[in-house]
């Protein structure tokens, strides 16, 4: 055999080997099994499975995981997930030290919950919570201390959701919630200039209930331009939602542009609390309207700055203007405090340049009271969602509503909701 034709075997050997490994390779079983079972051991109470495991090598290497399955009796939850695809800059992960793991891809996801809770109408009680807890107990499982090169960092700059179906189930009242995410792509570069086509965000989600009194569906799309600060805060530009569907027998239509909305996830009790996320926005414009011949209910709201975070933090509103159209029409121009803690909203006057709202008047306000509260004010109304549109009542409301916000008789907060830090991205475009 001559020397070229070896070395073009070796070299085709290399190729094809080189390949394999770029396009995938099945991992033996025996090789990951032990630790699915000590997954698997941490969470007796569920049922854990995983089919089949590829390792894809190169320069980015992904690893894919097929046909999972986690089923929590107990709970009478269940999650499938047809593909999981986990994304690893190599480069990155060789300078940090440790595997960064920027991306992450989700085909064929359904969740499945059975409910006693009465679930005619969208609710967290009535929400598939099983997604969310393994979301969670993913991204706990990066967070030890002194991570060593093979524990993993989230460094998320894609995440594409496919066909990903929620359903949660009242089988003794026939009811039934499902959420269809018919794609959700999110894209993230460093900057927004470089690979502007490709830093984006989009998502299609579809919402329907079925009872045996009535259905309803909402669709809802939204749309924006995404950006990166150096601080690692992520930015929506032009944001754009809307929504149109059928809901408690009326047609439905919706709509929000936003300049810009930061976000980026901190934690409470300086560093030691639970994880959130804080929220900054600029310019937020929102539209909705029920069309219920002969009568059209529209109304607006509009915020030129706001602060605040989720789950269950404070919220600053700076130059909000409500607009309220059902008999007549009336505007209001303020600023708005909510105390978390305390669920209470404080409102104060302020005024809009351009605007012919009147400014509202100083007052407190508590979400969802009881009938018979501490401290109520009886010359003030109840602002209500009721029937489903925004009532307003000069006493508690006799029938049931989904949210009341009640005057109170307490003096209006001090001043320890202090403003968020300023935004790490400018406002100009």
């Amino acid at each position: 055999m001559s020397k070229a034709l070896k070395w073009s075997i070796v070299v085709l050997v290399v190729a094809g080997i080189a390949l394999v490994l770029n396009h995938g390779v099945v991992v033996p079983r025996f090789l990951w099994e032990s630790r699915l079972q000590h997954i698997q051991n941490q969470y007796p109470d569920q049922t854990i499975e995983v089919r089949r495991v590829v390792l894809a090598l190169s320069l980015n290497p992904k690893l894919i995981i097929s046909e999972v399955l986690v089923d929590v009796p107990d709970r009478q939850e269940n999650v499938q997930i047809a593909l999981l695809r986990l994304g690893v800059d190599g480069v990155e992960s060789f300078r940090q030290g440790r595997i960064q793991v920027d991306q992450i891809a989700i085909k064929g996801l359904n969740a499945s919950a059975q409910r006693q809770a009465d679930c005619s109408q969208p609710s967290l009680s009535c929400a598939p919570l099983l997604p969310f807890v393994l979301a969670a107990r993913g991204w706990q499982s990066t967070q030890v201390v002194d991570p060593g090169f093979w524990t993993p960092q989230l460094a998320l700059k894609k995440l594409d959701i496919e066909q990903a179906l929620f359903t949660v189930n009242n089988t003794e009242a026939q009811q039934q919630i499902t959420g269809k995410v018919e794609q959700l792509k999110f894209q993230l570069g460093n900057t927004l200039e470089e690979n502007a086509n490709n830093n984006q965000f989009s998502l299609g989600w579809q919402i329907n209930t079925q009872s045996t009194e009535e259905n309803n569906q909402l669709y809802v799309a939204m749309n924006a331009k995404t950006e990166t600060s150096p601080q690692g805060a992520i930015a929506l530009r032009d944001l754009t939602v809307s929504v149109n569907g059928q809901w408690d027998g009326f047609p439905w239509t919706g709509s929000a542009q936003q300049d810009l909305l930061v976000f980026d996830a901190s934690k409470t009790n300086s560093g030691a609390g639970a994880p959130y996320l804080s929220l900054n926005g600029e310019n937020l414009r929102t539209y909705i309207r029920r069309d219920d011949a002969p009568e059209t209910h529209q109304a607006a709201f509009s915020v030129k700055s706001f602060s605040g975070g989720l789950p269950g933090q404070n919220w600053l509103l700076n130059k909000a203007e409500w607009t309220y159209t059902h008999e007549q029409a009336q505007a209001w121009t303020f600023d708005a405090r909510y105390d978390a803690a305390e669920s209470l909203i404080a409102i104060s006057p302020t005024t809009i340049d351009g605007s012919e709202g009147i400014p509202a008047e100083p007052q407190l306000r508590v979400l969802n009271c009881a009938r018979e509260p501490m401290k109520l004010r009886e010359d003030k109304p109840y602002w209500v969602w009721q029937d489903g549109w925004f009532q307003v009542y000069a006493n508690y409301p006799e029938e049931e509503a989904s949210l009341i916000v009640c005057p109170v008789q307490q003096p209006s907060l001090d001043g320890s909701l202090a403003l968020a830090e300023p935004s790490p991205f400018e406002s100009g475009k």
